[in-house]
């Protein structure tokens, strides 16, 4: 019966591996098979920055990213505070967007949960991989996480080498962001000046919601300009900003794009910066 027992768990552990896991929050985390891809931009694209020379990079271990940024609902159920709670206690270094109204513009079950600094975000995922590991749903080699960066633009990308996983354009009818500046076209569109609920626009091609505005995204990586190690790079041992990604509800389509890179200071808090999780898979 024991060994039975055994191989059923291992059984369900290896096929979680290669498909859709739903977690106890009811977070949707999808599967990112290891691969190989070119991270960064080249001179010619619009928008191109220093920071973004391209190179080929490998990611030698698969791992599941969530579907979308974790939302206020799953923040509030798993963290005992909610979106306003962490406002009003205004704590850290305040980035530019946090002080954009008095009231919260975007509150909401399914909105983005963001107003979180670096530190938080591993909170929520660490009190998660304890969890779960209890609970048996994930094994004790399995942990929740922040992605690394690499692994952030190589999900973003989805087998793409376009400007976005969508193409070479983008408007505000397919993403949320300063809609005034699109990208690959001179016609304006929405400014929305607030998150919009995750799941409103469509998702990339495999699987994954609002790749592309919405929130910036913190990532596991401290910043550095020009990142030498191209298998599984994990950014440098210390820095002064970590790394977000993404491009947010107030930023122009230019600061979406896959290839872009920004950071920042890891206890800042803001109305643009949200984060996602992953899951992160023992080594064969």
């Amino acid at each position: 019966m024991f060994f039975r027992i055994f191989f059923l768990f291992a059984t369900t552990l290896l096929s979680q591996a290669d498909s859709v896991f739903t977690n106890s929050l009811g977070m949707t985390l999808v599967p990112i098979p290891a691969g190989s891809f070119t991270m960064g931009s080249p001179p010619d694209e619009k928008g191109h920055r220093s920071d973004e020379t391209q190179r080929k990079v490998t990611l030698t271990r698969s791992f599941h990213l969530a579907a979308t940024e974790v939302t206020q609902k799953q923040w509030s159920d798993h963290m005992g505070t909610t979106f306003v709670d962490l406002i009003n206690q205004q704590r850290g270094p305040l980035g530019r967007g946090a002080k954009l109204k008095s009231t919260p513009s975007a509150i909401g079950e399914n909105q983005p949960m963001c107003f979180v600094n670096y530190a938080d975000a591993l909170a929520f995922c660490e009190k998660l991989t304890q969890k779960e590991r209890q609970s048996g749903l994930i094994s004790k080699d399995q942990k929740y996480t922040l992605p690394t960066e690499a692994q952030w633009e190589y999900a973003c990308r989805a087998d793409t080498t376009t400007v976005f996983s969508g193409g070479n354009s983008l408007t505000s009818a397919s993403a949320n962001f300063y809609g005034k500046a699109p990208y690959g076209t001179k016609t304006p569109g929405e400014y929305r000046e607030k998150t919009t609920p995750v799941k409103t626009f469509p998702k990339n091609q495999w699987g994954l919601y609002d790749m592309h505005g919405n929130l910036y995204e913190w990532c596991a990586d401290w910043y550095e300009e020009l990142p030498s190690i191209n298998t599984d790079p994990t950014g440098p041992t210390s820095g002064d900003g970590r790394i977000i990604r993404g491009g947010a509800w107030d930023r122009k389509a230019s600061s979406c794009r896959s290839a872009y890179r920004y950071s920042r200071d890891p206890e800042r808090r803001s109305h643009n910066i949200g984060f996602r999780i992953a899951l992160i898979e023992p080594h064969e």
